[in-house]
């Protein structure tokens, strides 16, 4: 039995325990009213209701509720009652630092990290260790969605790459002009990763947690207190695009077209 299992049982067994207690009291408050109710004045009578009902609430309160330390137990931002814990860097260190706990502040609210709760480990180049597999999309479908899509993706790709050389103030920001084509990146992923058949899957949800951190990253470049820091945010949105890239990369064969160059890190 899971961790998830015994707080529903033990929740169960509390909320029993609480009524079978309340059913107990009722009864004994309702006898005392009856005994006393031919003999007792009024005043005397609205005391022992009082009485009853301060009895009763005193009953619910000494209820011994089992509650366990959920120590491991959190919820990640769309409600998920996880047993790991959670938070905007668990699981890399490299996320970016600016992504609200609530995930209100991304593009896609709806990412991987909406629904799980931790960061997406970065993608290494070549690698098909994660995500595991790929959702099947028809080829039709991706190379028409690779045709729509694909130069603006790639003239992005281009101005982050180069994003470093551009001083602070003249970084566009993300969330007043979508000069980076973040929106078509994930109308792409939409079309690689997802289908009527298949509804979003984990791995679109991944694609736009890597589009959401480019979006945050760029903020963090616009904002960092350092050059240092500015270039930590621009190798991290560079290895989200990467990521990203190397997701459909694995969707993307002769009859789709050419896949995407990968950026390289500094």
């Amino acid at each position: 039995m899971t961790y998830v299992s015994v707080l529903k049982c033990l929740a169960l067994a509390n909320f029993f325990l609480m009524c079978h207690a309340l059913r107990g009291t009722l009864i004994n408050s309702r006898r005392s009213l009856r005994t006393f109710s031919d003999t007792t004045p009024t005043r005397l009578q609205s005391a022992e209701t009082i009485f009853s009902r301060r009895s009763l609430l005193g009953t619910v309160s000494s209820i011994p509720f089992i509650i366990p330390q959920a120590a491991s137990a959190a919820f990640a931002p769309g409600g998920t009652l996880v047993e790991y814990e959670v938070g905007i860097k668990v699981g890399n260190e490299e996320a970016s630092p600016s992504r609200k706990p609530n995930n209100s502040n991304v593009l896609f609210q709806q990412d991987y990290y909406f629904k799980f709760g931790t960061a997406a480990k970065f993608i290494s180049p070549g690698s098909t260790d994660f995500p595991k597999t790929m959702p099947f999309v028809l080829s039709q479908q991706r190379y028409d969605n690779l045709k729509k899509y694909g130069d603006r993706v790639k003239k992005g790709a281009s101005l982050i790459s180069s994003l470093f050389e551009t001083s602070q103030d003249e970084i566009v920001d993300p969330s007043i002009s979508d000069v980076y084509q973040l929106r078509p990146m994930g109308l792409l992923a939409n079309g690689f990763l997802a289908s009527e058949n298949t509804g979003t899957t984990n791995e679109l949800l991944l694609a736009r947690y890597y589009i959401n951190e480019i979006y945050l990253d760029i903020g963090d470049m616009k904002n960092a207190p350092s050059q240092n820091a500015k270039k930590e945010s621009w190798n991290a949105a560079k290895k989200s695009l990467n990521s990203y890239f190397g997701m459909l990369n694995r969707s993307i064969n002769a009859k789709v077209g050419d896949q995407f160059e990968l950026l390289g890190i500094e």
